[in-house]
């Protein structure tokens, strides 16, 4: 739950234009993602925190990142959308 939290903090930073600070949450909500298990959460941050490196011109730093958006596998579509724009931010690295 601590994961979440943090990414939504995150998101509330992106969306003031904080982007050192929203990446800072990022970075934590990532690390807690893993110490939780929370894979939702995890593949969210690893997705937004991806798309923040490529617009701050990082695109090299972004790369793994969005791979691991890319290569997780689900039954479900909740992450559909990560995933897709996974593929579309890899495209111009």
């Amino acid at each position: 739950m601590e994961a979440q939290n943090e990414f939504n903090k995150a998101l509330k930073y992106l969306d003031f234009g904080k982007l050192e600070k929203s990446e800072e949450c990022l970075k934590k909500a990532i690390q807690l993602a893993e110490n939780e298990n929370d894979t939702i959460t995890l593949i969210k941050a690893f997705c937004c925190y991806g798309d923040l490196l490529c617009f701050m011109g990082k695109k090299v730093e972004a790369k793994p990142y969005l791979e691991r958006v890319v290569s997780y596998k689900s039954d479900d579509d909740v992450l559909d959308y990560e995933v897709s724009r996974a593929k579309e931010l890899l495209l111009d690295i």
